[in-house]
């Protein structure tokens, strides 16, 4: 892995910031393309350390040291070593990314904005490394560069013909990883074939890339969730809403390829013809033991309550009724699938003064998921104990006790609920862009001129449909016995050092292989029911179902710039763009007693974002690069939607509703970045930012006045109310990112011998101030956390690297966040008990060993210090939340070439 800055406008491939600058286009026409070919660590680094000198933006990126050798199983185990980037871990891999504290981040697929279903964004978890040349993140933007993330951009460029040497290229892997708490392999498999060759109409290249990979996993976890100020004898103290066991586990499959045809029929002209699909398949088993409704038993059915030292948060209680209590035994099996078909053909041709790009793209996708689950009960349950703090895990975690039942007996269990739900989007994408750069000088201030324009529209829908079946035998949940699949029942329960719960399930996949029998059983214990389970699938839950449309038109200028500053060179970019989108969104709304009726919504809303940069280099060494960029991040479409239900049974009537009115969210931003190159490779960087975006999102259940309930048509007099309220996302207030970034990589290179042979890349990230003000003052500490935001971030890899043998030893560490928002009622300190997770570290290890030219053999091993993710409730940590488990991994490969 290399981190590494890169040229943001050098790639034709960059859609709409393909342009090259005036000195690109001079240095295009007079020279001959050369191959790209980087191997290992050390090429990856020089080649890494030249393009970051060379760039005109502030951007980070991970390169491949081979053909099909990304340093990491997936696109955000990678991103986890740059400057300034922030991942998650879930499932068995790095999920989701952040990047200087934020994660409204846009991804682009070879530099064209791609989408899957109705999301703004696609996984990176679902790209194969192994397709993969090399991965941006843009930090900044440049006026000729497609808005859209306020967080930034992560470009993911995937290999061409001419990226390889002339002539046929065969390459490919194989690759096992053993996982010890699935405690299976894991196969992965890739090959490419590429050929590079000249005819009598010009250069021709061609290239197939495919990859297929299956990833098992297994987490086990403990946890608790949602503290809920509840009145017990007078006094009001805080009790989590549910805690739990867990298991999930399960595997998922990833086909993918990627076709590309260019063509050079002069020095002047090429094209670039490309198509690629992406698909994922996970099947996901979900065992739980749970208790929950725990703040609404009711006075009189709390016994032993503990207290925290705060003297308000439950440490440990026992809940009982003589009805019954909310706990039992969740089982849910899911298949999740995705496809992202994607077409692009480009354009390129240019002369000495002129540069022309133009490109098109269409993409569809779909994804959804389908799953069953299953809530069991042991017949008699009526009392529970919980101790949310209990020594099962070192730093606390809950452990429960079911009193007066035996888990263990399987004969004393019914089925008290099952459901199964299906839902998913779809998305079809057009875009079009032209981009023109024209040199002007070589020597004067204005270099060139870059203008372009770019058209995009969508169409996304999505559907969403449950049933529940309640199946009942005297009255009584009906014993499991009957249920489908009884024969299979068995004992599970999660693997963690103090745990030593088990309770029986029915496996979920064969639940699910059983499901014609499963609505069968339903229609003939819940015959009120029987009607919904007539159906393969639910039907449409209609408040979840939207279709939508979006347009989008952008036109932008940029200016290159250059002069000397007495003797210091300086040179930069100037540019604005103006983004208009404007669309409509349909639904349905709910109103008692009445009918469903059809909704609609529309919005348009335009944006001026200019930007700004300067590198003035004081030596051929050192230079101080400056940068102001403005961007835009839009709503999701769910968000939008404009569905409304009205509850009128409360007082004050509730509306649940979507919100067309939504404004995107922008930022703007001012970067600095001091730069220092040596030797081979060799850089030291520090850099700081200050970034301020407007408009953050957060759902919340808010008083209305009359007026506003009368838009949904609701007359609070009606119901002897003055006002009402609404649930709905909101824009909630603005943001204030400031942070330091600091990077040293060399290889030492004068020392003797095989000392020479070894590296070293350090790289940290502070940030300073991390705060977006959803109210007006601060009530308690951590109220303003941004969610997702570690203050500190490091990275340490030390590497060895000669033509035959490499190796690598890389350390992460990222330190406490906060995980999202919990809201509890209406006071100032609603959100006191938002979730946060634990500090992190990761241990990874590697070697290669190339015993001939043409294959290479690798060893690999992750998390090796076995570290476990904890969390927990509140900024200062008031009560802990739980754990989850992480496996270590160790895997082994072969590469080859020809």
């Amino acid at each position: 892995m290399t981190s590494i800055a890169v040229l943001g406008v050098a790639a034709p491939a960059w859609a709409q910031a393909g342009s090259a600058t005036a000195e690109e286009l001079s240095d295009q026409s007079e020279a001959p393309r050369t191959d790209i070919v980087v191997t290992g660590v050390r090429g990856s680094v020089e080649a890494a350390a030249t393009k970051k000198k060379n760039s005109k933006q502030i951007v980070d990126s991970v390169v491949a040291e081979d053909v099909g050798k990304l340093p990491d199983n997936n696109v955000p185990e990678a991103l986890a070593r740059v400057t300034g980037v922030q991942i998650d871990r879930a499932r068995g891999q790095g999920q989701k990314v952040t990047i200087r504290g934020l994660d409204q981040v846009q991804t682009t697929l070879n530099g064209n904005n791609t989408n899957l279903g109705d999301g703004r964004a696609i996984s990176l978890s679902d790209i194969p490394a192994e397709l993969l040349k090399q991965v941006d993140v843009y930090k900044t933007r440049s006026a000729d560069q497609v808005e859209g993330g306020i967080a930034g951009t992560v470009n993911v460029e995937l290999r061409r013909p001419f990226d390889m040497k002339k002539g046929l290229t065969v390459a490919g892997s194989l690759r096992g990883s053993y996982d010890d708490q699935s405690e299976k392999v894991s196969p992965y498999a890739s090959l490419l074939v590429a050929n590079r060759f000249d005819t009598g109409i010009g250069e021709i290249g061609f290239l197939l890339n495919g990859s297929w990979t299956k990833t098992n996993y297994r987490e086990n976890y403990i946890d608790s969730e949602s503290p809920t100020k509840t009145v017990v004898g007078g006094n009001t103290i805080v009790i989590p809403y549910r805690a739990q066991y867990g298991i999930e586990q399960g595997n998922v499959k990833r086909p993918s390829l990627n076709a590309v045809l260019q063509w050079k029929p002069s020095d002047k002209l090429d094209f670039v013809l490309e198509g690629g699909y992406m698909g994922s398949r996970e099947k996901r088993s979900v065992e739980r033991l749970y208790v929950q409704d725990m703040p609404y038993i009711g006075t009189g059915s709390y016994s032993d309550i503990v207290l925290q030292p705060d003297g308000k948060t439950v440490r440990s209680l026992t809940i009982s009724n003589p009805n019954g209590i909310n706990a039992g035994i969740d089982s849910l099996y899911n298949t999740i699938h995705s496809n992202l078909y994607t077409t692009n053909f480009e354009a390129h041709w240019h002369s000495d003064k002129v540069q022309i790009n133009s490109s098109v793209q269409y993409n569809w996708s779909n994804e959804g998921n389908y799953f069953v689950e299953s809530i069991l009960r042991p017949q008699g349950l009526t009392s529970a104990s919980v101790d949310f703090a209990s020594d099962v895990y070192s730093k606390g975690a809950p452990s429960i006790t079911f009193n007066g039942v035996d888990v263990n007996d399987l004969s004393s269990y019914g089925i008290q609920r099952f459901q199964d739900n299906r839902g998913g989007s779809k998305n079809k994408e057009f875009a079009a862009q032209t981009d023109l750069t024209l040199q002007l000088s070589d020597t004067s201030l204005l270099r060139s001129l870059q203008v372009g324009g770019r058209y995009n529209q969508r169409r996304t829908s999505r559907y969403y449909g449950y049933r529940d079946g309640l199946p009942l035998v005297n009255g009584q949940p009906a014993p499991l016995s009957l249920f489908p699949g009884y024969d299979t029942a068995s004992l599970v329960g999660p693997d963690i050092s103090g745990s030593t719960a088990q309770w029986y399930r029915i496996p979920g996949s064969v639940v699910l292989s059983q499901i014609d029998q499963v609505r069968a059983f339903i229609q003939q214990y819940n015959p009120g029911n029987a009607d919904r389970f007539a159906s393969i699938y639910p039907p449409s839950d209609q408040g979840q179902t939207f279709s939508s449309k979006e347009y989008n038109f952008a036109a932008y200028a940029q200016l290159a710039y250059g002069f000397d500053m007495g003797t210091i060179p300086v040179e930069g970019l100037a540019g604005v763009r103006y983004t208009n989108t404007w669309g409509t969104s349909r639904s349905f709304g709910y109103r008692p007693g009445t009918a469903v009726e059809d909704a609609e919504g529309s919005g348009n809303y335009a944006d001026i974002l200019p930007s700004a940069s300067a590198i003035i280099h004081f030596t051929p060494k050192a230079q101080l690069r400056l940068s102001y960029t403005t961007n835009v991040q839009r709503p999701s479409f769910y968000s939008m939607r404009p569905f409304f239900s009205i509850n009128t049974a409360n007082n004050p009537p509730v509306v649940d509703a979507g919100n067309p009115e939504l404004k995107a969210q922008r930022e703007r931003a001012f970067d600095v970045s001091a730069e220092y190159y040596f030797g081979r490779g060799g850089q030291i960087s520090f850099a700081g930012y200050y970034k301020k975006a407007t408009g953050f999102l957060l759902w919340s259940r808010e008083p209305a006045s009359a007026a506003q309930m009368a838009a949904y048509g609701v007359n609070v007099a009606d119901y002897d109310a003055e006002s009402g309220i609404i649930a709905m996302e909101r824009n909630a207030g603005d943001g204030t990112f400031i942070g330091l970034e600091g990077t040293v990589q060399t290889f030492f290179d004068f020392l003797p011998g095989a000392l020479s042979n070894f590296g070293v890349s350090l790289n940290a990230s502070h940030i300073l101030k991390a705060r977006v003000e959803y109210d007006d003052e601060e009530s308690f500490p951590g109220e303003f956390d941004s969610p997702d935001t570690s203050k500190w971030t490091a990275n340490a890899t030390l590497f060895y690297d000669t033509p035959s043998f490499s190796a690598r030893v890389a350390y992460n560490y990222r330190s406490s966040y906060r995980s999202g928002f919990w809201l509890d009622g209406d006071g100032d300190d609603r959100a006191m008990y938002s979730p946060y997770y634990g500090a992190t570290d990761r241990l990874d290890a590697a070697v290669n060993y190339t015993p001939v030219s043409f294959m290479t053999l690798s060893l690999e091993a992750s998390n090796i210090l076995g570290s476990d993710v904890f969390r927990y409730h509140g900024s200062q940590n008031l009560l802990p939340l739980g754990v989850r488990s992480l496996a270590r991994t160790v895997q082994g490969s072969v590469r080859f070439r020809f």
